[in-house]
């Protein structure tokens, strides 16, 4: 795909057509993201376009869709801008234009869940339920893959739903699922106390959960609630260190604690420090 060719294209020849999926990205309507979107037009007004924008379709035969650059092409037709510097993907087909606006919305602006999830599972299905295909094709690690699926084939439409609000985290979320061993009422109650938990809670709530699959949300929430013998420890990391592991935390859909203590536990185990 040679995007080299960079021409001015008339804005009123652009759509965003979202019912192919091609643009994975559907939250620029809320407050945030409005307020970035001016943020970005009043660095256009002052500084131009440093970047043009992907378009597919036939160069000459307009509407155009928009594959990469969503967010610069509604900051200019802010400004009122009557062109736009663009490239033409040339041929593409719909999963091809998803995995480039995939790629570039991870980049950029951090996606929504809902956006996300629906990329992932949609990429997940056309590659034959093939992670490693989506990994290779995406960069994302396995384990979130597997999250997203998982939340998309097994989370109830509550679980959902406070997702796409942003009321609980994907963290959550899948502890909430492997907690309730597949029993949708047990995962409602669960979901809705979740968060009132700490850290070392929530661990003991999937433990809890996964090992008695018969047991009632109340009891799987009384357990995970028994103080368990615990030493509470505070590391001084450097900066680097500090968000490298948040960053690792991130592709591998996991919070930085817990990451932590998973990295110190399979050190020590390594090492012959630690004995089950």
């Amino acid at each position: 795909m040679d995007v080299s060719n960079v021409i001015d294209v008339k804005i009123s020849d652009i759509k965003i057509i979202k019912q192919d999926g091609s643009n994975v990205r559907s939250d620029l309507n809320s407050a945030n993201s409005q307020e970035g979107l001016q943020e970005l037009a009043d660095n256009i007004k002052v500084n131009g376009l440093l970047q043009p924008i992907l378009l597919k379709g036939v160069q000459g035969k307009p509407p155009y869709d928009v594959i990469v650059g969503q967010r610069r092409f509604l900051a200019s037709k802010m400004l009122k801008l009557r062109t736009i510097k663009a490239s033409f993907s040339g041929k593409i087909d719909d999963t091809q234009a998803m995995l480039l606006s995939l790629s570039e919305n991870m980049c950029r602006q951090e996606m929504n869940f809902e956006d996300t999830k629906n990329a992932i599972t949609k990429l997940y299905k056309h590659f034959g339920n093939d992670e490693k295909k989506v990994k290779l094709h995406t960069g994302f690690s396995i384990r979130m893959i597997r999250t997203y699926v998982k939340i998309e084939e097994r989370a109830t439409p509550k679980i959902k739903k406070l997702l796409s609000s942003g009321k609980i985290s994907t963290f959550d979320a899948k502890r909430v699922i492997d907690a309730s061993s597949g029993d949708n009422k047990k995962a409602d109650i669960l979901v809705d106390e979740i968060t009132k938990l700490n850290s070392y809670e929530k661990k003991r709530l999937v433990e809890s959960g996964s090992t008695n699959p018969k047991a009632t949300a109340t009891a799987i929430l009384k357990d995970a609630k028994q103080p368990k013998l615990e030493e509470t420890i505070f590391i001084n990391l450097p900066v680097k260190v500090h968000k490298a592991l948040a960053k690792a935390a991130a592709s591998l859909s996991v919070d930085v604690e817990e990451l932590t203590l998973n990295t110190i536990i399979s050190w020590l185990k390594t090492n012959d420090y630690l004995v089950d």
